[in-house]
């Protein structure tokens, strides 16, 4: 049954739907669904993207609270000209992510329009502190229905399409998403230097932390791509940066409400007026 069903698998995929008219009509089995999610390279030639076993998702390089997710459902068998159920469900064995905080609840009974082959489940995933430090993983599972059948049990290689990036043996009815949040200093921070408590920051932008990322992103509508060369972000504009934030926090510094990073000091930029020294929180003038 494995074999039968991974062989309609290569024709519906290698030759299209089209293509494949008397294959699918020839198909006596009863109807299934299965996960037929596909990314590559920008430059790739999309229709012989691999088909993935999971979905990465990092959050550093987006903006806004909430990521979309979409993940193709294909069907086995003859279309019919009336809509379809599957059900799609959490696996809970394999899944870290938290339901309402690192992902919005959704419907587990999806439908496969009438005259269609797939249907697109969309998954909004969160951005939450969690996945600051923890990669979280939201495993999804389809289950029979009515309607539907698992269509392929296992994936193998395809021949004809690019190499899956987690292999290309794996269970066809689930799809896992990763997500994490993680930040690390990004190439075009001045300096290019980690700093230990105790030391004092310098430099154009003082030490790296996730505060004043934010915060520069925030006031200068960036992501973290924005950071990664010299293209987009030139010394002009790290220079800009520097002295719109040193006028910033001076202000704010000067009416004793100064933005402090999380270890109680005062955020620098080369030019305030302040010396800042890492681990030492501000203390407020008598």
């Amino acid at each position: 049954m494995k074999k039968i069903l991974y062989v309609l698998a290569l024709a519906w995929l290698v030759c299209g739907v089209a293509s494949c008219e008397k294959e699918v009509k020839d198909y006596d089995g009863r109807e299934g669904v299965y996960f037929y999610v596909q990314y590559g390279p920008e430059w790739g030639d999309t229709t012989i993207w691999a088909s993935q076993s999971f979905t990465p998702v990092e959050f550093v390089k987006s903006t806004g609270d909430y990521h979309d997710v979409k993940l193709r459902v294909m069907t086995t068998g003859r279309i019919k000209g009336y809509d379809r159920t599957f059900r799609v469900v959490v696996d809970k064995d394999s899944t870290t992510a938290v339901e309402g905080v690192n992902y919005d609840p959704f419907d587990e009974f999806q439908v496969v329009k009438a005259g269609s082959h797939y249907a697109d489940l969309v998954i909004r995933l969160k951005r939450d502190k969690s996945i600051q430090t923890e990669e979280r993983v939201l495993t999804l599972k389809l289950e029979p229905t009515e309607d539907f059948g698992i269509g392929i049990n296992w994936w193998g290689e395809v021949p004809g399409l690019w190499s899956s990036t987690g292999g290309n043996d794996f269970d066809a009815s689930m799809h896992k998403i990763t997500m994490n949040d993680f930040l690390v200093r990004p190439a075009r921070w001045i300096p290019a230097i980690d700093y230990a408590p105790g030391q004092t920051e310098g430099g154009l932008w003082g030490a790296f932390t996730r505060k004043k990322y934010d915060l520069i992103c925030e006031k200068f509508n960036l992501t973290y791509d924005d950071f990664a060369s010299e293209v987009t972000m030139p010394n002009a504009k790290r220079t800009m940066i520097a002295n719109y934030f040193v006028n910033y926090l001076q202000e704010l510094y000067d009416k004793g409400t100064p933005v402090l990073e999380e270890d109680g000091r005062a955020m620098y930029f080369m030019g305030v007026s302040w010396k800042s020294i890492v681990g030492q929180p501000w203390i407020p003038a008598e």
